[in-house]
């Protein structure tokens, strides 16, 4: 019999190269499965509902796990987070029904993505926040947010060329920016969102803002679907995956 294990997990993306295996340095995929690997005493294979980019963090990204035998749920999150670096926490484990997906059953992401305008980069924010120095005009990107959501052709907003049969239709359900003192939130919520398409989203709203894309443009540079009239791919520290919506969970 095989148990399909869910894992609510939250880490700091900065010291590892994204959510996916690589040869190039230490992943969050690999780091975890390692772990589970030493506790169940068998090879793990995960799915996560978001293949966060190297350096972006997540406050509850939900991933899958099959094994053959049922361990202790209760103790098998302590044991986790006495094995994972403190930059990776487990923060729930729980057996989910076997067909189960964290990827196909996802009805929603929303990411947060944080700027600071302030004159100087606070050492305390740096790995979590893009440092933009620049006046923004909030209003205006509420405005360009607005046009944003809805569903659309994000083909301009993605950092890969998609196959002729690739849909790069997704749907924005809903984009606010909440303001304080220097900092700014994006918060972002779509059923999917393409690769860096949030990154992209976060940078052509700053871009907005500080009146190097017009707000007029948008319209134009959703139809073109061209990535180089969108405004610039926003740094990987200043995103998180904060919440995922699903049916049941």
């Amino acid at each position: 019999m095989r148990y399909n294990l869910c894992l609510h997990l939250s880490y700091d993306g900065t010291l590892y190269y994204g959510w996916q295996k690589t040869r190039h340095g230490p992943s969050i995929e690999e780091t975890l499965e390692k772990a589970l690997a030493t506790i169940l005493q068998h090879p793990i294979r995960l799915q996560a509902a978001s293949r966060t980019d190297a350096g972006v963090h997540a406050e509850d990204q939900v991933v899958n796990a099959y094994t053959t035998q049922l361990p202790d749920l209760q103790r098998l999150p302590i044991s986790l987070n006495q094995l994972l670096p403190k930059d990776i926490r487990v923060l729930s484990l729980s057996l989910a029904p076997e067909a189960f997906h964290p990827t196909l059953d996802c009805l929603a992401k929303e990411y947060h993505y944080r700027v600071t305008t302030a004159p100087y980069a606070s050492p305390f924010s740096r790995h979590f926040s893009w440092h933009f120095p620049h006046v923004l005009d909030v209003e205006l990107m509420k405005k360009g947010a607005l046009l944003l959501t809805g569903r659309h052709d994000f083909q301009a907003f993605t950092n890969t060329r998609q196959p002729p049969h690739e849909d790069t239709v997704r749907e924005i359900f809903s984009i606010y920016i909440e303001e304080k003192g220097d900092d700014l939130c994006i918060q972002m919520k779509g059923n999917h969102f393409l690769y860096k398409m949030a990154r992209n989203l976060a940078g052509t709203l700053c871009y907005i803002g500080c009146q190097k894309i017009a707000l007029e443009a948008l319209p134009d540079i959703l139809s073109s679907k061209q990535r180089i009239k969108a405004g610039m791919t926003a740094p990987a520290q200043g995103l998180v995956l904060k919440k995922l919506y699903y049916p049941s969970l």
